[in-house]
């Protein structure tokens, strides 16, 4: 077999001794010798690379810039936050979350990690926008903030919240609450509108009333139990005619598709697994 050259049979290409760090050169780029790594200033990529080691640093650049800020364009692009959802988010961020944990006022230590991130929220909105639901369901609640969302997104939908701590319902209740004290809108409405009901979601599931069905699901609760969640809605038959169930975490930090030996966090493999056989089903 003949030997391949520098760069010849391949996509990547030359560097040249003028590139500057965004990846522009100056010059006439025809007549720029070749130089090496050590001599240029050029940002490594998938494509411009001299040895292989560059090639790996300009795959985890370009993944970087994928991964890390796809959501922030998503969210600059996507900016459907209103008072309700502003409110919460403000609240959550500025609670002592620690604080009350230490002073056992929560059932749990939170953070604000844990509730629904704002991109996600932001589907969350558009969802119930476009399908204009009568009756939302939310299964595990935390500060409300995929709540806030769906009421938002119309003005004419209730949601019920199953929380299993008590803390948050008063939390969430009050600002809601005060988002329609504030409103200079007539008939703000958002804590009217908004249902919280406390306790484990298994034990709520069946104490809600079968007159009044769901159009819209969302199951955030725990993760080892999504599937009975879903089983007892059908069985009570609490989902109303083309119903729509969103789940979160079915892809749970990749345990659901990743081997074992991965594991960074092996405490909530049994999580992941459970999300697993739930996708499965």
């Amino acid at each position: 077999m003949d030997y391949v050259g520098r760069f010849v049979g391949s996509n990547a290409a030359a560097k040249s001794p003028t590139a500057t760090n965004d990846g522009a050169t100056g010059g006439n780029d025809a007549t720029t010798t070749q130089t090496s790594s050590a001599a240029s200033s050029h940002r490594n990529t998938s494509t411009r690379w001299s040895i292989l080691s560059e090639r790996v640093q300009g795959l985890l650049a370009e993944a970087h810039a994928v991964g890390a800020m796809t959501e922030g364009y998503c969210l600059e692009m996507s900016d459907m936050e209103g008072p309700a959802m502003r409110a919460v988010r403000v609240k959550m961020m500025s609670t002592d979350w620690p604080g009350e944990w230490e002073a056992e006022r929560t059932m749990f230590a939170y953070g604000e990690e844990m509730s629904t991130d704002p991109l996600e929220a932001m589907f969350l909105k558009a969802i119930v926008t476009m399908k204009s639901p009568r009756r939302v369901l939310e299964v595990g609640m935390f500060t409300g903030y995929g709540a806030a969302a769906m009421l938002e997104g119309c003005a004419g939908a209730r949601v019920v919240s199953l929380e299993i701590d008590p803390y948050l319902k008063t939390w969430v209740g009050e600002c809601l609450q005060g988002v329609d004290d504030a409103s200079e809108e007539e008939g703000s409405c958002y804590a009217s509108r908004h249902s919280i009901v406390v306790g484990p979601a298994l034990d709520t599931l069946p104490s809600l009333p079968v007159s009044e069905p769901f159009d819209l699901v969302f199951v955030d609760a725990n993760k080892s139990e999504y599937r009975r969640y879903v089983e007892i809605l059908m069985e009570r038959g609490l989902l109303a005619p083309g119903c729509q169930i969103l789940a979160d975490n079915t892809l749970y930090c990749g345990i659901p598709y990743t081997d074992p030996l991965f594991d960074a966090q092996p405490a909530r493999r049994a999580f992941g697994e459970a999300i697993r056989e739930f996708n499965l089903w």
